[in-house]
């Protein structure tokens, strides 16, 4: 009996050593496997063989090291963690099934011989692409949303790419992709496009027409306009570049903040004839000036009328919410909203209205970043937007989407993901020309 006793354990412990379970034993020189419990992740689809599965840092002492993939119990692939400065990603290429439920384990590195095992208890692959890239203009250094503007016929963009500490204005014609440089001279840390040849820059000693007694204020800074037909510089006025805001250019008015401790004014010019309205700063709060909307002159979630320099109301929001933009083609007006939870958590979320009409209103999430185009191309009550997500427990994929205004339907149209903003500009052919960090790109439908 002792014998078959024997014989029976060791079959079992054989068994317990061979079978596939969320706590697979490893190498006894490398630790033990202790069950961690869920990770927060990252799901970004590369292609329909290929996904990458990105996590934060979330334990220095003790990095991750590999991630294992599997169907069910059944171990199908396994890779490494890559951890250059500031990753902590691992790719997948393996042939999914539509629609096939998989799973992750995501074990660190051995600590005092223990391994700790993380879980994705669910994954199911989905690669969309509707879209093709071209970059039709690289970028060394993008300096952000302040740098780059379109021409009121929008056939043109201006952006700056700074290279070894040298601002290179450039101009990119959107019918025929063409680029040219406008200037390594200006600043490039501001541009508003004037017309198609001209624009609004910071301007420096050699700027014509400047007041005899320049502004004192430790904030000025010379707003000019540059011509790239004669390629000289003309005096707009005093604005403050360490607190200013600068609206989009709109019927040839410009919403500009003056030096905060000499003026003391917010100016909204006419470039025609440089006439202004001025709003005293003891009521009016540069902050909200908005150089987000290229529609419209923003502030404070009213529409400035560039005529006389009235504001009005568009449509009424609470104290969470603020107006991002207004497609007057179709009336659609899109808001943004963040509020707090019981854990102190900031959510975001959006809505669109149509007047003081709710049309849709989003959920709220945690760390989601929403791009809504700077022009829409709105076609049958159909927008296109980008969004993208934090490291969550559930799946979540980056990219854009499609939102029908009338039944309320969200679909994910172009797996994308980018850690920075994206900024796009919808044409009317369906093509997207999108400003992002290391280029323009020009996405057309497939």
């Amino acid at each position: 009996m002792g014998k078959y006793r024997y014989l029976l354990a060791l079959i079992l412990l054989f068994a317990s050593c061979t079978k596939d379970s969320d706590f697979d034993p490893v190498k006894a020189s490398e630790g033990t496997v202790k069950d961690a419990g869920l990770i927060a992740f990252k799901m970004i689809p590369l292609s329909a063989n290929q996904v990458n599965v990105a996590f934060a840092n979330t334990n220095p002492d003790q990095p991750l090291a590999k991630v294992i993939l599997r169907e069910d119990s059944t171990v199908l692939a396994t890779t490494i963690v890559d951890t250059s400065p500031g990753m902590f990603t691992a790719t997948f290429t393996y042939a999914f099934q539509a629609g096939k439920k998989y799973n992750f384990l995501v074990q660190s590195a051995a600590s005092s011989k223990t391994i700790k095992q993380y879980r994705i208890p669910e994954y199911i692959h989905q690669y969309v692409s509707e879209y093709a890239y071209q970059k039709i203009l690289p970028l060394t250094q993008g300096l952000g949303i302040n740098s780059f503007d379109l021409s009121p016929s929008r056939n043109y963009l201006f952006i700056t790419d700074y290279i070894n500490n040298i601002s290179q204005i450039k101009r990119v014609n959107l019918q025929t992709l063409a680029a040219e440089n406008v200037s390594n001279s200006l600043s490039g840390l501001l541009i508003r496009a004037v017309s198609d040849d001209d624009i609004l820059v910071y301007g420096d000693k050699t700027t014509q027409n400047l007041p005899a007694t320049p502004d004192p204020g430790d904030d000025a800074e010379i707003l000019a306009r540059y011509s790239m037909l004669n390629q000289r510089s003309v005096f707009v006025d005093y604005v403050s570049s360490g607190y200013g805001r600068t609206s989009r250019i709109v019927d040839n008015h410009v919403l500009v903040t003056n030096p905060i401790y000499t003026r003391k004014t917010a100016s909204l010019i006419n470039l025609i004839d440089l006439s202004k309205v001025e709003y005293p700063l003891s009521n009016f709060d540069f902050r909200f000036i908005s150089f987000y909307s290229f529609n419209d002159i923003l502030y404070d979630n009213m529409i400035v009328n560039p005529a006389n320099g009235q504001f009005s109301t568009p449509v009424t929001l609470d104290d969470n919410s603020g107006l991002v933009n207004i497609d007057h083609s179709t009336g659609y007006i899109f808001t943004a909203t963040t509020v707090e939870n019981a854990a102190h958590d900031f959510l975001n979320g959006y809505s669109v209205y149509k007047g003081n009409t709710l049309v849709y209103r989003s959920d709220t999430v945690a760390l989601r970043s929403i791009d809504f185009p700077i022009i829409y191309n709105i076609k049958n009550d159909v927008v296109t937007f980008h969004q993208g997500f934090g490291y969550d427990t559930k799946v979540n994929i980056d990219g854009y989407y499609i939102l029908d205004l009338k039944t309320k339907e969200l679909k994910l149209v172009q797996a994308d993901s980018s850690p920075y903003v994206i900024e796009d500009y919808q044409m009317k052919d369906g093509s997207v020309i999108s400003i992002r960090a290391d280029g323009v790109y020009k996405l057309t439908l497939k």
